[in-house]
């Protein structure tokens, strides 16, 4: 009885093991179809013109990015990149007015777009530093690439200084400055230094009371010159 009882069991499993194997493999094949379709349904969202739907694409890009199903995806890279250039690099208009400038979604993309990590999202952040005119898009930029680890990291600094540059010609603002500031010291301490000229101009131009920022920022930008001597 119990060598008929064994044998059943093995039977059973034998029987049990393949049909396991195949709904394994089709839970694959049906998570790759799950992910293209809110895949598509993420662009539809972002085509929209209303602002609220392309929030709701960002986030549902976040959940992408967390879940780890975002990075090895084109098709969200090249979505992030349309939401952060909303009405910069991609404008509509009508009647002559701007419709889509929406500088909270450029923000937005700029902080998925450093969690996403990857070197084609550095790139893309470049781009926004270096087209951005709000300092509060800007700032969320300059923060997010500066926690990315990049090939080219001379094109990553030209476009801290050139975005600090770009906004002392046009408007002061210091909170994009302490960013900045905060967004040096993040790569110096990840890269064991900084050798950049710009860089360091562009923190003694904030260091220098004469350029207008609050005391606070100057300080930082002090202190930030002697850290870097050290590193």
């Amino acid at each position: 009885m119990k060598i008929r009882a064994i044998s059943l069991v093995l039977v059973t499993l034998a029987l049990i093991l393949p049909i396991s194997a195949q709904e394994s493999e089709q839970t694959i094949e049906e998570l790759y179809l799950q992910s293209a379709i809110k895949t598509q349904i993420i662009k539809a969202e972002a085509a929209s013109p209303d602002r609220d739907m392309k929030m709701i694409a960002l986030t549902d890009i976040a959940q992408m990015v967390e879940d780890g199903t975002a990075a090895d995806n084109p098709e969200i890279l090249a979505i992030l990149g349309d939401l952060a250039g909303q009405g910069v690099t991609y404008i509509v208009r009508e009647q002559g007015h701007v419709l889509n400038d929406f500088p909270d979604v450029r923000r937005e993309a700029a902080r998925v777009l450093g969690s996403l990590g990857t070197e084609e999202a550095a790139r893309e952040l470049n781009t926004i530093l270096l087209t951005d005119p709000e300092p509060m898009v800007m700032s969320e930029a300059i923060l997010a690439i500066s926690t990315i680890e990049v090939e080219d990291k001379q094109a990553r600094n030209r476009s801290m200084a050139a975005a600090i540059y770009r906004q002392t010609a046009v408007n002061k603002d210091n909170n994009f400055a302490y960013t900045f500031l905060l967004s040096v010291e993040n790569v110096a301490t990840r890269e064991g230094g900084i050798s950049d000229p710009m860089i360091f101009e562009e923190v003694a131009k904030i260091a220098d009371s004469r350029q207008g920022y609050n005391r606070a920022v100057r300080e930082r930008a002090f202190q930030l010159l002697r850290d870097l001597q050290g590193l």
